[in-house]
């Protein structure tokens, strides 16, 4: 079992993952907001295109709070949380309100790797890679 620290910042839930980088060949860290309504983790375009990845490929249409938007998809071939190394992980790209201060929304498509358990009281996750997932 693993313990993850995250922020809470006005009532929501903020960790810190990695993601690879082509460009630097190494990982960056990245400031998101935990969301389990969310099925696919969804990170800044424009970050994603600073770290290395190109504008294109695949597009869909998902569905927000504020409605229907447009958007990219990568596979990141690394990513990191905690201690644990996913690869080949489906994002969005998404252009996040600067006053939102988040790279992006950590989804069920990355926490469904694990059971976890957020404890309140102690500011920690704690996270336990499943096994059908190992």
């Amino acid at each position: 079992m693993e313990l993850l620290n995250f922020s809470r910042i006005s009532g929501l839930l903020y960790v810190t993952i990695e993601l690879w980088s082509p460009i630097e060949n190494n990982f960056r860290e990245m400031f998101i907001m935990l969301d389990t309504g969310a099925s696919i983790t969804t990170i800044s375009r424009m970050i994603l295109l600073r770290l290395g990845y190109s504008a294109g490929g695949k597009i869909t249409t998902i569905t927000t709070g504020s409605g229907q938007e447009t958007v990219a998809v990568y596979s990141i071939p690394k990513v990191k949380i905690g201690l644990t190394e996913l690869t080949d992980v489906e994002v969005y790209a998404h252009d996040f309100p600067e006053e939102s201060y988040v790279d992006g929304v950590l989804g069920m498509n990355i926490l469904e790797n694990f059971n976890f358990a957020v404890n309140l009281d102690e500011n920690i996750i704690k996270l336990e890679r499943r096994s059908a997932y190992a």
